[in-house]
């Protein structure tokens, strides 16, 4: 059985953070180890159950379990109401009850997904999740954010629902699409930027590694990502506090994410472009330093996007913050760098800035 690499401490409610590579044979027994019962929901989508499916059914299976199989097309637009309530059909046709389970195997969207159908299926059943790409093992699996999204803004629908324990076997990587690997080094950094200074110079040191899915590189980037993130959740599950500082380049990449349709860019690469606008928004405002600033540029500019985003414009990029949720009623809130390992949460920041910024990201220059 593994051992857990990190726990994320909510009293009768804490779980472990399962890391490695090369796992999946004690998967099965490790579900049982945590109260999950039969049956129980695999929810994937046809990407993930292309490459590793089957090995997971088997370990479940040899666990005593009968699972049954929901496979999805994959893409961020699968984050709805309407395909929330075809998975509750099949939940309901399938026998899952209250004492069921979901294990929600798949990325980001498979996670959101997933964790959201947990969370309001008769009212609450037990999730596990399985994150099969960079970002979701190092961020979007942690912490119990569900959701859908909405025509007018992204997780606008959802719940906080924590997972019996989270299962980041780095094996699932090598099968990733290199885009994806992208979006997933965008939420590395932002943890480095947030609140690891030496994190980000071993970032700055050997990013291609990481880039290359070097084994010590993604152990490191999992260990430090997750102990992050582990202790911001402990501290702020509902995020009223301290957890807001995982937010730093998600206003903008979010409203970047919805003026593309989320068909432009993928959400760390979105992050990626927002972290840049973002820390230009502080140095414009004097709190952060040429030096500081031209560093995380500096780094984030190594790492190579493909997408297009000169068709966007401003405007289109500032109504959409419009329906952001963070938003502090009508003002502009933003989780500013303030220094490499530090950031500052901002009330109210000049839409004139937020202007700028983004005309300086998409300029032909910048790309």
């Amino acid at each position: 059985m593994p051992t857990p690499s990190t726990i994320v401490q909510l009293g009768e409610r804490s779980y472990p953070i399962y890391a490695g590579t090369g796992l999946i044979a004690d998967f099965g027994a490790t579900c049982r180890l945590h109260g999950l019962n039969d049956p129980v929901a695999v929810i994937t989508d046809r990407t993930v159950a292309a490459y590793h499916l089957s090995p997971l059914l088997q370990t479940l299976r040899r666990s005593g379990f009968r699972p049954m199989t929901i496979v999805l097309p994959p893409g961020e637009r699968q984050k709805s109401l309407r395909r929330a309530d075809a998975i509750y059909t099949s939940l309901l046709r399938g026998g899952i009850g209250r004492t069921s389970g979901v294990i929600a195997f798949g990325g980001g969207v498979v996670g959101d997904l997933a964790g959201f159908v947990a969370a309001t299926y008769q009212r609450g059943i037990p999730v596990v999740q399985v994150p099969t790409t960079l970002l979701a093992q190092v961020d979007s699996s942690i912490g119990g954010k569900t959701g859908v999204n909405h025509p007018l803004g992204k997780n606008m629908i959802g719940a906080f629902h924590q997972p019996r324990f989270v299962w980041a076997d780095a094996a699932y990587l090598r099968t990733l699409p290199r885009r994806e690997l992208i979006s997933g080094i965008g939420e590395v950094i932002k943890y480095a930027v947030i609140r690891d200074e030496v994190f980000f110079r071993v970032l700055e040191a050997g990013l291609e590694d990481l880039l290359n899915l070097g084994e010590d590189a993604v152990a490191r980037a999992q260990a430090v990502c997750a102990g992050i993130k582990a202790s911001l959740v402990s501290s702020d599950e509902c995020e009223r506090g301290e957890r807001i500082v995982l937010n730093f380049g998600h206003t903008i990449g979010h409203a970047l994410e919805a003026a593309g349709r989320y068909r432009l860019l993928r959400h760390g690469e979105a992050v990626l472009l927002g972290m840049r606008a973002e820390s230009a928004i502080a140095r414009a405002l004097g709190l952060l330093s040429g030096n500081d600033g031209e560093r995380i540029d500096a780094l984030i500019r190594r790492v190579p996007i493909h997408a297009h985003i000169g068709s966007l414009r401003p405007a289109e990029i500032l109504a959409a913050m419009g329906h952001d949720k963070k938003r502090a009623g009508a003002r502009n809130r933003f989780v500013l760098p303030v220094g490499v390992g530090a950031t500052r949460v901002v009330p109210d920041v000049d839409l004139r800035l937020v202007r700028t910024a983004l005309r300086e990201l998409l300029s032909p220059a910048s790309q």
